[in-house]
């Protein structure tokens, strides 16, 4: 009994044993396990850890990429602003240079034009605006909208009337005007036909070609002057007690304009003429009054005389025919108005006259008044 015991016990000590030595295998099997998932879960770990720092510096790398993508292009976008900048203010400079060079253009132009004019390589244009000739008829030989040289047209003059000559070429007097006072030169020629008559032209340059804007012949009874302001005096003889005024002016762009005119008769003798309207007329006599001391001044404001509208102006003068007239001399009274008035035509008072003058002046912008 006792050794079956015995043996039972030592049976179950090496059972114990036994146990024990599959128990510390498996710890230690565990043990290798357990380390060998440490080793792993570290090996992942420092992996990971890795790939962290990879992707970190992936990351930082394409963030450096990036800026410095984006410096490129804020560069790029600079320097194509500057560009532009560049380019803008270029063509700002170009721009300015054409506007200047095309300001110089216009008195360079005018300048070449004249003087290829004056050396007869250059022509005209005849328009007929602003003709104001009589003896040296230029609308009689020259076409309206052709253009003409200095040698054609003083010539041509010639040709028509045998009691002119066309004058050398060398004897034609040219002078640059200013019409208008706009800075832009005119050109004045003088061409003499003989030593009595002169005609007179004023061209400017329109547009590229040179166009003849006034043309007026002058002689003895019939002087001419322009001014170098582009202004035109005309002062004629119609006889021994009458005499007769008149204004005009070429404008800035090269447009005559007409002012006045004005027919002053100075004492009154037999019949006197005047107009009832435009085409109509009749006299007025002398009778009754005394013809030494009055005279009549016949003013108009249109160059064509079949187009002119008449305002009759009477006035007393003195034996030296200075106008003495005063306001008393204007009433119904008076024997110079009551024929006047019987005749249909009216009369008009110096001021009413100069008040007339003041409005037509500032009407078509004669310079100075």
């Amino acid at each position: 009994m006792k050794k079956f015991a015995v043996m039972a016990l030592s049976c179950a000590l090496m059972i114990t044993a036994a146990g024990c030595g599959n128990s510390a295998a498996d710890s230690k099997r565990e043990g290798t396990v357990f380390e060998a998932v440490d080793e792993d879960k570290a090996g992942e770990s420092e992996a990971l850890e890795d790939k962290a720092k990879e992707e970190s510096e992936d990351s930082k790398a394409s963030d450096g990429d990036k800026e410095t993508k984006d410096s490129e292009a804020s560069d790029a976008a600079e320097v194509k602003t500057e560009d532009k900048e560049s380019t803008d203010a270029g063509a700002e400079e170009n721009k300015d240079k054409e506007s200047s060079d095309e300001g110089e253009t216009v008195g360079t132009d005018a300048a070449s034009l004249f003087e290829e004019f004056k050396q007869g390589s250059v022509r005209a244009k005849y328009t007929g605006a602003g003709d104001r000739t009589s003896y040296l008829d230029t609308s009689a030989v020259l076409e309206k909208g052709k253009s003409y040289n200095m040698a054609e047209i003083v010539t041509s003059l010639a040709d028509a009337d045998g009691s002119f000559y066309a004058p050398a070429l060398p004897e034609i007097q040219y002078s640059e005007i200013d019409c208008g006072g706009d800075g832009e030169p005119e050109l004045l020629a003088d061409a003499p036909f003989g030593d009595e008559f002169h005609l007179l032209m004023i061209l400017k340059e329109i547009d590229g070609e040179l166009v003849i804007c006034f043309d007026q012949d002058s002689w003895s009874r019939s002087y001419v002057e322009v001014k170098p302001d582009g202004t035109i005096e005309g002062e004629g003889s119609g006889g021994a007690a009458v005499h007769v005024v008149d204004r005009a002016f070429v404008d800035a762009k090269g447009e005559y304009k007409f002012y006045y005119g004005v027919e002053e008769t100075l004492t009154m003798y037999g019949e006197y003429y005047v107009y009832t309207g435009k085409d109509d007329y009749t006299t007025i006599t002398a009778d009754g009054l005394d013809p030494e001391h009055v005279g009549v001044r016949d003013y108009y404001f249109e160059a064509d005389y079949d187009s002119r509208t008449h305002y009759y102006e009477y006035f007393m003068i003195d034996d030296n025919y200075e106008d003495v007239t005063i306001e008393a001399d204007y009433d119904d009274s008076n024997e110079l108005k009551k024929k006047f008035t019987e005749a249909g035509v009216k009369t008009y008072t110096r001021s009413e006259m100069e008040q007339m003058l003041k409005d037509r002046a500032a009407e078509i912008g004669y310079p100075g008044v």
